[in-house]
């Protein structure tokens, strides 16, 4: 009897669970739904045409990725993790580094060609003239997926910050059971925590959408999105950078920050509303991107 009524109850859970979303998924799936539904419909078009070009093993590797059936149908929102998903496989090996941006200690801030290959703001570039250039194809679409994450990736705060900390992996955060590194907690707790569902985040940025104009895709924007990122991180409150006492504030040098940081009692009240400005940041760029590049 008990074994029975085990049974029952695990296949109530199985029926009834909700989609599950990682939260690092969550942020780019948001950044991605949030523009295309804002894409006038001929680009929408446009995307589900190189969507239908993703082979039938990416798509299962999207689908498992997402924890969704491998059958599933492939959306821009959840493809847009594909860039994730395949960061263990020899063949797209190369891209790895180019989901983040490292700076010197030194930099006060981001200029132009901080970096000249191999970055996230030259990822930005390069598969946006791919996207623009190439036929229809499984590569444009590649050009489409990446180009997507990186939009999400650029607006993370850490991932434009420094290679000696690993971006903030190295940087240990007591008292938390879950998002261990303060790498970690951008990526996923500081949205968890909200205790929003995807559909209300969705609700909450859309309806922000039209509040603040973006202007059209300039391909130099690119390093203001990253100065923007790194001037969140340079800031005391972030937790992450601490600036030299010499000097004036603005040409400050950040040192190794501590190993172990326990994060204010306010962290997350303060910091919240920051990270749903970079989301919505990031999906009005996409859309702005997308819009020149279709």
């Amino acid at each position: 009897m008990t074994k029975h009524v085990i049974k029952a109850l695990l296949l109530l859970c199985l029926v009834y669970a909700q989609p599950s979303f990682a939260l690092a998924k969550l942020g780019h799936q948001l950044v991605c739904q949030l523009a295309f539904e804002h894409l006038p419909e001929s680009k929408q078009q446009r995307i589900k045409q190189l969507l239908a070009f993703i082979p039938a093993k990416e798509q299962r590797r999207i689908n498992r990725y997402n924890h969704t059936k491998e059958s599933d149908e492939i959306t821009f929102a959840k493809a847009c993790t594909w860039a994730d998903a395949i960061k263990k496989q020899d063949s797209y090996q190369q891209y790895n580094a180019w989901h983040y941006m490292n700076l010197p200690r030194s930099n006060t801030n981001v200029i132009a060609n901080s970096c000249d290959k191999n970055c996230l703001p030259q990822a930005i570039l390069y598969h946006q003239n791919k996207l623009q250039h190439l036929d229809v194809s499984w590569q444009k679409t590649q050009a489409l997926l990446f180009l997507g994450h990186w939009l999400g990736d650029i607006h993370q705060p850490l991932h434009v910050s420094y290679a000696s900390d690993l971006g903030g992996n190295k940087i240990k955060l007591a008292k938390q059971k879950q998002c261990t590194n303060l790498h970690w907690y951008w990526d996923s707790c500081i949205l968890a925590q909200s205790q929003r569902t995807y559909v209300q985040w969705l609700s909450l940025l859309a309806a922000q959408w039209h509040k603040k104009s973006t202007p059209a895709y300039q391909p130099a924007q690119v390093w203001l999105w990253a100065d923007q990122s790194y001037q969140l991180v340079r800031k005391n409150s972030f937790q992450y950078c601490q600036l030299d006492s010499a000097g004036e504030a603005s040409n400050k040098r950040c040192v190794q920050p501590r190993k172990t940081v326990v994060l204010t009692d306010n962290y997350q009240q303060v910091h919240l509303p920051i990270m749903e400005q970079q989301l919505l940041l990031a999906a009005k760029r996409l859309q702005k991107v997308l819009e020149a590049s279709l």
